[in-house]
């Protein structure tokens, strides 16, 4: 991972793409497109960071000083109706990396700068967003009102060394600031295959949120008590699940490439506690085709 591009891992190395050349107009046009693509699809359900990083993670190849390199794609997901559901849905699963020289990355887990970038090391600040929950996905939120989307600012942090990544983020609601403070923590091993077009990332990660963020998503206040029939609930901060995680790509040329991705998740804490949590285990399932260009 050299994601957040925080929890990415490392690019595809031995594919030539050429990259994109540094245009304003298409700059702010790509830009433009990205924040459209979150804005249509965060609202419409929930995605932890991981599953964010997933879906990112090691789509673009990383350009030369003053370039650009941009994958843009899609496919379809499945994955918990809300946090805690015991029912999936169907979605669609952008697939969206945009990188510009060693300074900057956009994609759908966050727009980014590396403040900090040495051959094993990248730091910097990020600004993200988050989905939120609507009351009506399911009849079991009745009576639990609607949780706003938010934009979030944090920082991330990301260590390289051969095939091993590790990386962290945190980040903290800041349009809709009760929404509360959420991070990652990952390790990912990749393995490259037939020559570096077939690449598997796989490893363990664990999300942790402080007491504000638990009890928007997991917490039951007496007024929500009242109107849900569910009981009170007031769970403290921790860590919030711990999970698995892989994905697999295949790139078919030096433009086109498949990215299938999945990810096992137990609810833990107190969070695993609360009366909204239907089935601890969530599991988030994808696969899409994306173009670089």
């Amino acid at each position: 991972m050299t994601q957040p591009r925080a929890l990415c891992a490392a690019r595809p190395v031995g594919l030539t793409r050429g990259p994109v050349r540094s245009v304003p107009l298409l700059a702010a046009r790509l830009f433009a497109l990205t924040l459209a693509i979150v804005w249509a699809h965060c609202p419409a359900q929930a995605q932890t960071l991981q599953e964010q990083a997933l879906e990112q993670t090691g789509l673009a190849r990383q350009p030369a000083p003053g370039e650009w390199s941009v994958t843009l794609g899609g496919g379809i997901g499945s994955g918990p109706r809300f946090p805690g559901a015991s029912t999936d849905r169907a979605r669609f699963a952008p697939l969206i990396e945009i990188l510009y020289g060693k300074t900057l990355f956009l994609g759908i887990n966050g727009l980014g700068l590396d403040a900090i970038n040495t051959d094993h090391f990248r730091a910097g600040p990020v600004l993200g967003y988050e989905g939120g929950r609507r009351e009506d996905v399911d009849g079991h939120l009745t009576g639990l009102g609607d949780i706003h989307s938010s934009l979030t600012a944090g920082v991330f942090g990301n260590y390289h060394l051969g095939g091993f990544d590790a990386g962290a983020t945190v980040r903290q609601s800041i349009t809709h600031s009760g929404n509360g403070l959420t991070g990652l923590v990952h390790l990912d091993y990749r393995i490259p295959l037939r020559r570096e077009r077939v690449f598997f990332s796989f490893g363990p990660d664990f999300e942790f949120a402080n007491a504000e963020y638990n009890q928007r998503w997991f917490g039951v206040t007496p007024t929500q008590s009242f109107d849900s029939g569910l009981p009170v609930f007031t769970p403290r901060g921790g860590v919030k699940d711990v999970g698995l995680h892989g994905s697999a790509t295949h790139f078919f040329s030096q433009h086109l490439l498949l990215r299938a991705l999945v990810s096992f998740k137990d609810i833990v804490g107190d969070a695993a506690n609360s009366p909204i949590v239907q089935d601890r285990t969530q599991v988030v399932v994808g696969v899409g085709l994306a173009y670089h260009f």
